[in-house]
């Protein structure tokens, strides 16, 4: 049995896709302490891990660029000062997401090192292929993706106002940061280049945990004659009521069912009432939904987006920030899923997108389908981990 430390920001993107990856850790018989928000005890613990809480003084979502600006470097700082103080202790370390500070780590801890990153590895050559695809995104940010020197700038504007280190090329943030073992919930046919990054483990993304909500009427979603449609913005970029209202306008009075889950109470008020085909809820058992759904309205969180994929559900894509653009015009890419940038969001566009989804050709949603249910998930995590003990 090995003592394993993960450490991660307190942020659900983040955090979340390591929690199978901890939880195959503990079925493998290693003891495993996460350096972690207080807010993801639950999941951790669920995981059968221990937490060890840092971050106490945040008060509000750190993905909100204020919390970044004032509490990022603070967080980085003492994230890398935990690892390193309590590393001695563990037989291996493991940062996920956003790690600035790895290299120091493992100049300072003579313990594998390991980098689990929660979306694509990045090199140069991706950057600039997201840039020519993302046709969504602003000019600037293209321009930047596009442009080394930029990328560099904005490593040591970021380094300076929230990471705390000039991290050099800010795309190299996501590349392949240990040199002791690198892991991503991608599988080599959703990652682009994937023989850019050799040594990499592609571990491929795990469907979300089923939770069932006894208080939801899943048998009305099973026993549906007509379509199913879900309606998502994840559980962060889910203040924008208009994506609700309109999925909920589009399909009313039609044969379809459509099931809506806005994230918070606060997004369930401002939806208001909502025609008698439509259900609508702070929270829903998704996994449950997307079993019986024929398409998935989604911001293009990788979590959402590879259930939807994994169940063979065609997504339909609105990206908001982070990774979801690189998520939503690579499925596009693959064949895979429909983008709906949010500039064109109304109902005509959600029913023709809602029409090509579910009639057009699946057979890149398929392939990637079953590169996922191939792929190794945890236990091949697992492995590589022991392997580098």
């Amino acid at each position: 049995m090995a003592r394993i430390l993960v450490a991660g920001l307190p942020a659900f993107g983040l955090a979340n896709p390591s929690l199978p990856l901890i939880r195959a850790l503990v079925d493998g018989g290693h003891h495993v302490d996460v350096l972690q928000g207080e807010a993801f005890r639950g999941g951790v613990e669920r995981a059968g891990a221990t937490l060890l809480p840092f971050g106490f003084y945040l008060d509000g979502a750190l993905t909100e660029p204020r919390q970044l600006i004032r509490y990022g470097r603070r967080l980085f700082a003492d994230m890398a000062a935990a690892m390193i103080t309590l590393g001695p202790r563990y037989d291996a370390l493991i940062g996920t997401g956003m790690q600035p500070h790895l290299t120091e780590v493992e100049r300072a801890v003579d313990r594998p090192v390991i980098f689990a990153s929660p979306v694509f590895f990045q090199n140069d050559r991706t950057a600039r292929h997201f840039a020519d695809i993302a046709v969504g995104l602003p000019a600037p940010v293209r321009r930047l993706l596009r442009t080394p020197a930029l990328r560099r700038v904005a490593g040591a504007g970021a380094g300076a106002a929230v990471f705390g280190t000039d991290v050099g090329d800010i795309i190299d943030l996501l590349g392949m940061r240990s040199s002791s073992l690198n892991l991503t919930v991608a599988t080599r046919e959703y990652q682009p280049y994937p023989d850019d990054f050799p040594g990499g483990v592609f571990l491929g993304p795990t469907p979300t945990q089923r939770r069932p909500d006894p208080e939801f009427p899943i048998e009305r979603v099973r026993g549906h004659d007509g379509p199913v449609i879900y309606g998502t913005l994840g559980t962060v970029f889910n203040t924008w009521t208009p994506f609700f209202r309109t999925l909920a306008d589009a399909f009313a009075g039609t044969d379809a069912l459509v099931v809506l889950t806005t994230g918070s109470r606060e997004g369930l008020a401002r939806l208001g009432e909502v025609p008698e085909n439509v259900i609508a809820r702070s929270f829903v058992p998704q996994t449950e939904i997307l079993e019986r759904a024929d398409v998935c309205f989604t911001h293009g969180g990788f979590g959402t987006a590879t259930d939807a994929v994994s169940l063979g559900v065609p997504p339909v894509l609105t990206p908001m920030g982070a990774d979801q653009f690189f998520n939503a015009y690579r499925l596009a890419e693959l064949g895979a899923g429909v983008v709906l940038p949010r500039r064109e969001f109304t109902v005509e566009a959600v029913r023709a997108a809602a029409d090509t989804a579910r009639h057009g050709d699946r057979s890149g949603l398929e392939r990637l389908r079953q590169s996922f249910a191939s792929a190794g998930g945890p236990a091949l995590g697992v492995r590589a981990i022991e392997s580098v003990l």
